[in-house]
This record gives C-alpha cells, sequence and structure tokens, in this order.
C-alpha cells in the first residue's frame, strides 16, 4: 500500500476510535464501508479498517455493491456521506442475541 493508501487507512482508524458518533461504534472488523470522501459523483468502498479497494460511479452503485460484498462475506454494510455519521445499509451479521 502506498503512502496514500496509508494515510487514509489512519484517517479511517481514527474515524473508528471517535467517542462522539454513536454508529462508529457499531462498526465491526471486516464490514463493509462506502463512503463519499470528497465533492466528485465517485464513491469508495472498503473493508474495515483497510483503506479503500474500489470505486464506484454513483451513489447508487456504490450502494449495491457495498451490499452485494457485504452479503458475499457476511457482514454489515455502512454508508458514510460526510466521514463523521453512518447509516447500516445491510445486515447481515448473526444477532449478537
Amino acid at each position: 500500500m502506498g503512502h496514500r493508501g496509508s494515510e487514509r487507512r489512519a484517517r479511517l482508524e481514527a474515524m473508528l476510535n471517535e467517542k462522539h458518533p454513536a454508529s462508529f461504534a457499531n462498526l465491526k472488523t471486516g464490514d463493509v464501508l462506502v463512503s463519499h470522501p470528497t465533492a466528485v459523483r465517485e464513491h469508495h468502498i472498503s473493508i474495515v479498517p483497510n483503506a479503500h479497494h474500489a470505486t464506484s460511479p454513483t451513489h447508487d452503485a456504490a450502494v449495491a455493491d457495498g451490499r452485494s460484498q457485504a452479503e458475499v462475506l457476511g457482514v454489515d454494510a455502512w454508508l458514510s456521506e460526510d466521514q463523521r455519521h453512518m447509516v447500516k445499509i445491510a445486515a447481515n451479521r448473526p444477532s449478537d442475541k
């Protein structure tokens, strides 16, 4: 992974360690994160806590790709449009009950 990839991973790990946004506390290692990191249309897809491994050209494509990857991996998928708040877009983990 290059310098930019390690910077993205460090930023993602810092976001995961934030105490305030409650939804970040729900992210687990291995979950799929679909994020919109810049003002461009493209969205990044990553497996927490790694830097993004794919880019989707639109919001709809990114959500579909993220849900698909999460289903295959048996994990949850999350969407962030602002790098601070998360919305669960797929739930594939077994219940903790």
